[in-house]
């Protein structure tokens, strides 16, 4: 529940600063947000799910999360390297905004922090202080954007930095409670030490490819379209990047999701039971399947008028593109989901080979379409189709395997 609301505020959030920008200058806050989910959320993820699979297990938790910090060392400096390299892409983003820069270099360190508190406390049980910590962050955001809002700030990289504070605030104070408390609940019959930094930044490596794919995927589409955009486009790519953000929304809720179901699928997996995974993955299926018929009309007719009614009527987006979005979207969450057997499985080459799958066809799709805005949409919803198609694949192969074996 927490989860969720902390997805719901953070959506109010991104709204409230459209509101406030103006279509040009929210184009650039959307580049910075997009890229902040690569280099953040993406570089920081394989920790996360790491951490979320190896804590349950018995061993040194000491030394697991001292091996963390040293990957989460290793992962901030990879991140910071590659923004170095894509300084000359990034400014065209940012309209030449060195501060929006600067203040992505600082939430590369910063989320360093932060998911390392995430994958402790959904690695430990403790999932209900986890959701409070990220309704803390999203309250945080909402709260800096109002304040910069309140003493004049009308460029986005004030609200650029105040999303790094927010982020920094909500989770950088906690990370000593939550390693205390999870080094006193190590079992007394774990065996001492035997994880090194080493070990942990070699299983996230696989795990960093398809990460990095997927907010590339998720994200990266949204700055090639600013990017990419004449000048006398600007308001239409801002347009784009707005109805994209709130289309997404459900991804705010289930995203963060997806390292906390990964204890709960390798202990069934663990256990034998192997036909329930494979059974609540059909019904899933099912579901976005309903879903997706039912958004697409609802889209078409309604959603127009809601994009205007939200972000005002400087933002027009068709329906059929907004109906593409929300497609893909859905698509993406079956992604999302099929992807975490994977890793409970440990099988963190398949993720990775998933996530390439669709970028890569995201990437034909946007060179081939016409215009950046339609390519953009297309590219979106056949790269998470493929994904979907390469990771569900794999499980049916393996599935097949596994039985043959019996």
């Amino acid at each position: 529940m927490g989860v969720l609301l902390s997805g719901l505020i953070v959506n109010v959030y991104l709204a409230v600063v459209a509101r406030i920008l103006p279509p040009a200058e929210y184009a650039t806050f959307g580049a910075f947000w997009a890229l902040a989910m690569v280099l953040g959320f993406g570089a920081f993820l394989p920790l996360e799910q790491e951490l979320a699979r190896r804590l349950p297990q018995l061993q040194d938790r000491r030394a697991l999360l001292r091996a963390g910090v040293g990957a989460a060392g290793v992962l901030a400096a990879v991140a910071l390297v590659v923004l170095f390299l894509a300084v000359p892409l990034v400014l065209r983003s940012f309209d030449g905004n060195v501060s929006s820069l600067v203040a992505l270099g600082a939430l590369c360190v910063v989320s360093a922090g932060q998911f390392l508190v995430r994958g402790t406390l959904i690695g430990t049980d403790r999932l209900v202080r986890h959701a409070g910590i990220m309704v803390l962050d999203a309250l945080l955001r909402l709260g800096l954007a109002v304040a910069v809002f309140l003493v004049g700030g009308a460029d986005s990289a004030s609200f650029c930095w105040a999303l790094v504070a927010a982020i920094a605030l909500a989770h950088l104070p906690q990370l000593p409670h939550v390693w205390r408390r999870a080094v006193a609940d190590t079992p007394p019959s774990a065996p001492r030490g035997g994880v090194s930094t080493r070990q942990v930044t070699a299983a996230c490596v696989p795990l960093l490819l398809g990460s990095v794919c997927a907010q590339l995927l998720l994200n990266g589409l949204p700055v090639l379209v600013v990017a990419q955009s004449p000048e006398a486009a600007e308001a239409t790519a801002g347009a784009f990047v707005a109805a994209f953000t709130l289309i997404k929304a459900p991804l705010a809720m289930v995203v963060p999701l997806q390292s906390a179901i990964v204890p709960t699928l390798t202990r069934l997996i663990g256990a034998g039971r192997r036909h329930e995974v494979m059974v609540l993955l059909a019904k899933g299926a099912a579901a976005m399947t309903g879903l997706i018929a039912l958004a697409v009309p609802v889209m078409l007719w309604l959603g127009p008028q809601v994009i205007s009614l939200i972000f005002g009527d400087d933002y027009a987006v068709g329906g059929i593109d907004l109906a593409l979005m929300a497609t893909g979207v859905l698509v993406h969450i079956g992604l999302v989901v099929v992807t975490q057997v994977h890793v409970a499985r440990a099988r963190h080459g398949i993720v990775a080979l998933s996530w390439a799958a669709a970028l890569v066809t995201a990437g034909l799709a946007y060179a081939l379409l016409p215009g950046p805005v339609l390519g953009a949409e297309v590219g979106f919803l056949a790269g998470s189709a493929a994904g979907v198609l390469v990771s569900a694949a794999a499980l049916l192969i393996m599935r097949h395997a596994e039985r043959s074996l019996r």
